[in-house]
């Protein structure tokens, strides 16, 4: 091999088979398989057609290529296998002239049994006696073999055949079943795509996409590789390399020859290099995109060249306006040019952005546009994105005046300036445009931020958003590996980053390194540094590390100019577990904390009025508690849920202060919520049916219960304390003995119509555990027993309530010894016994 490979950007053929192998990227599947057909082809009488269809650079002719020379190399094809390689320059109109180019195709491959010399006698006959003396030759030297055909620009080839031609090569390969043919297009054409079309359903078609950022990058590195060129292999693996290479696909739309022109330039860093084969490049593309875009309608025609001339992708609306036309109509055309492959869409949120599909379009177009032999743009931007402004600077220094190079590097210098960062712009835009609406507003801001900082940086933000774990923590790890190349604060972002995503992966201790050496690195609190601390202190609360969890909530508290939503989060953690460590009075200094900080979002304001409620219930505080729970509602119009949970919370404290009038309004606002949840929606209608009982509304608390209970499924579970308050509320009733007993025979049935008699049973249950509890009243054995048979009565039919009922019974057998005979509650089995001793809160029997 070479030091340095030469890798035709025009014609594969031309490079080495054993180089194209080596960067040969993207398509291992497809060739592998489409060599599998060809072999089968040759082994059987069943002949496969391939057809490889996309637009110019898009590595046609390098697949061709290699299928060719493999199934060349194919020992075991050596004796079954003849192949025509057609020149793609050459015009066939007729079969005869078709079967000529694949005769003398042959002659050069296998220049012992194909002779041009064969073919001298068909020239002195008329075209059907020559094709039918060419044919029979052909076929007579086939004799045995099967014929690969390998042809480009298939739909130049049927254009010149026309209908006509197209039938006689269909009846040829028909009538005589000896050829395969794998061939190239452009763009799929009628001709094979069309139900009434001669060659419809005859070729198995592959469409080829361009380049993806990865395959990109591993093309250029298998380049280098290829080159020897390890340092440039290297370069191209490592982050800023990548975040380069992303930059660069942005402006070459992952076209294959694009980037094999510009990696001369890549792995050799000459500008003199790049330029002459770039420019040779385009001059040659230009007529035929010139005429791509002659074949298009007017309107058709107007749009491709709008979009010529635009640096970033147009919404339709632009477009619209600059070419005085409706947007309906420029929708309507650009879908068919997509359909065409001229442009290609991205989507931003729900805006459509279109840009031209192919850059080299764009570029032969500005050439014509601008009539002048200036550095072209794409060249310039190239540039541009793979050099820093010092770097252009010191390579502007190092050139002679006049030279190509030196005009180039003055018009990126120059360009920078006025448009600023391209490399960071494009990689910002190229983010945005991969996310989706939750990606964006999660990453969005930080990946903006990032690239102001690093580029590194701002890729592995990058590729975290979009879920490739693995990729943006091994960036991630890099600027962690090497903190003295890298900025602190840099470091510091990399650090808590990598903190976090540990953290979402359940690597905890490596979480909690990180955020040990991001508090190393520096003393200066980020936004980030500090939601960091306040995710450390979440993990460490969760694994029941309470101290440590109070002391990262309290660094974030104590820590100066802190943004107050950070503080205030900080506070309401803080508070909370020392709520549930007992330090009630200190919880609510933190609570109160938050209610007074400025700059706070409402949502904080209304969870800290939320848990100075919760917190004041547990001192016994109803009156303030309502109040917290008044403040928070008002700060809590834009959060549906914590609205409801405060209603409902506050509803329940109205009706234990004998508001009750206040509760039902707070419960009939939560109904009048949109989208109320089932479960929300029985449990307030269970408070409205308490509320009802309590104020001597029978009926309506009936018919309140039985909406709830017509909610509740196997997936929905009622909040059990409304029951048990329920079933208390009867027992505590002042209705004499008869009364009593029909409400409780009417409770029973509504729940049995739902079939929810076990939440029932259970409230009964707990009940009892109630009323061992009250040492204010010790009931008498009468009302016990009365209690009992009216319960017994009302479940009689119900299977549900049979091992409460037993339960029951037993409980108040035990009840009426003063609870001091535990031998009472050998009644019952083990399983049994165990459910009312926890009732009791008492040891097993």
């Amino acid at each position: 091999m070479n030091e340095s490979a030469f890798l035709s950007v025009f014609t594969p053929s031309r490079t080495a088979p054993e180089d194209l192998e080596a960067i040969f990227v993207q398509r291992h599947t497809l060739l592998a398989d489409a060599v599998e057909r060809v072999r089968e082809s040759a082994g059987s009488g069943h002949k496969h057609h391939l057809l490889f269809v996309g637009p110019r650079g898009t590595g046609k002719s390098h697949l061709l290529t290699l299928l060719v020379h493999r199934a060349g190399s194919d020992e075991s094809l050596r004796q079954s296998l003849r192949i025509a390689w057609l020149n793609e320059d050459e015009t066939s109109t007729t079969l005869l002239e078709l079967l000529r180019r694949i005769y003398l195709a042959l002659t050069k491959r296998y220049p012992d049994d194909y002779r041009a010399g064969d073919l001298e006698p068909i020239y002195d006959l008329d075209a059907n006696a020559a094709e039918r003396l060419l044919a029979s030759l052909l076929l007579e030297k086939l004799a045995g073999k099967t014929l690969l055909v390998a042809l480009e620009n298939l739909d130049a080839l049927f254009e010149g055949l026309g209908k006509a031609g197209q039938q006689r090569l269909r009846a040829f390969i028909q009538e005589h079943p000896i050829m395969t043919i794998v061939a190239t297009a452009q763009r799929l054409v009628d001709d094979v795509s069309k139900r009434n079309s001669t060659f419809f359903g005859f070729f198995q078609t592959e469409m080829l996409a361009m380049l993806s950022v990865e395959e990109a990058a591993e093309l250029l590195g298998k380049i280098a590789a290829l080159n020897r060129q390890d340092k440039a292999a290297a370069f191209l693996r490592s982050p800023i390399g990548r975040s380069r290479v992303r930059a660069l696909h942005h402006l070459s739309g992952g076209n294959h020859r694009v980037y094999l022109v510009l990696s001369q330039f890549i792995t050799g860093d000459n500008i003199d290099a790049l330029v002459e084969p770039f420019a040779k490049m385009v001059d040659e593309m230009t007529p035929y995109y010139q005429e791509r875009i002659r074949w298009l309608p007017p309107q058709q025609r107007k749009i491709v060249e709008f979009l010529c001339g635009r640096e970033r992708p147009t919404p339709v609306k632009d477009m619209a306006r600059h070419l005085f036309a409706s947007q309906q109509t420029i929708s309507s055309q650009l879908k068919d040019l997509r359909a065409k492959g001229y442009v290609q869409a991205a989507q931003r949120g729900r805006e459509s952005l279109y840009e031209i599909a192919e850059p080299l379009m764009r570029i032969c177009v500005e050439i014509k546009k601008n009539q002048s032999p200036g550095p072209l743009r794409l060249l310039v931007d190239f540039l541009r994105v793979w050099y820093d402004g010092a770097q252009l600077d010191d390579r502007l220094s190092a050139c002679g005046e006049g030279s190509l190079a030196r005009n180039y590097l003055q018009a990126a210098i120059d360009r920078n300036s006025v448009w600023g960062n391209l490399r960071a712009q494009l990689l910002v835009e190229d983010f945005r445009n991969e996310l989706n609406d939750e990606q964006r507003e999660e990453w969005m801001s930080l990946i903006e931020d990032a690239v102001d900082v690093s580029e590194e940086l701002a890729l592995a933000c990058g590729e975290l958003a979009k879920g490739n774990h693995e990729l943006g923590m091994n960036y991630l790890e890099e600027i962690c590996r090497e903190v003295d190349k890298y900025p602190p604060r840099l470091v510091v972002i990399a650090f808590a980053i990598s903190a976090r995503e540990n953290f979402k992966l359940g690597q905890i201790e490596a979480g909690i390194r990180m955020v040990d050496r991001m508090l190393e690195c520096s003393k200066t609190p980020s936004k980030l540094f500090l939601a960091i601390l306040n995710l450390r202190g979440t993990i460490y609360e969760k694994s029941g590390e309470t101290k440590k969890a109070l002391d990262d909530y309290s660094k974030v508290i104590e820590f100066f100019d802190v943004a107050p939503e950070q503080t205030a989060k900080a506070l309401l953690k803080r508070g909370t577990i020392r709520e549930k460590s007992g330090e009630i009075e200190e919880a609510l200094s933190d609570f109160d904390s938050v209610a007074e900080l400025d700059g706070v979002s409402p949502h904080l304001i209304s969870r800290a009025h939320h848990k100075r409620a919760m917190a004041l219930m547990l001192l016994g505080d109803l009156a303030r508690a309502i109040e917290a729970y008044t403040t928070a509602l008002e700060f809590s119009e834009k959060s549906p849920g914590s609205m409801t949970n405060a209603l409902f919370t506050r509803g329940l404290l109205y009706s234990l202060t004998d508001r009750l009038e206040d509760a039902e309004r707070d419960y009939a606002r939560i109904l009048t919520i949109e989208n109320l949840p089932d479960d929300l929606y029985a449990d307030t209608h269970f408070a409205l049916a308490l509320a009802s009982f309590m104020q001597g509304r029978w009926t309506e608390g009936m018919g309140r219960l039985s909406e709830g209970l017509g909610k509740l499924t196997a997936d929905i579970q009622p909040e059990e304390a409304l029951f048990t308050a329920t079933v208390a509320f009867v027992y505590a009733s002042s209705l004499s003995t008869t009364a009593r007993q029909q409400r409780i025979a009417e409770l029973a049935q509504v729940f049995e119509q739902h079939h929810t008699s076990n939440y029932l049973g259970e409230a009964l249950i707990r009940h009892l555990g109630s009323i061992h509890r009250d040492h204010d009243e010790t009931p008498s054995p009468e009302n016990l027993e009365q209690w009992y048979s009216a319960w017994e009565a009302a479940g009689t039919n119900s299977e549900a309530l049979k091992l409460p009922l037993r339960l029951l019974r037993t409980g108040i057998d035990f009840l009426k010894t003063g609870a001091q005979e535990r031998s009472v509650l050998l009644d019952l089995n083990q399983e049994e016994r165990q459910i009312l001793a926890q009732t009791f809160a008492i040891e097993e029997v």
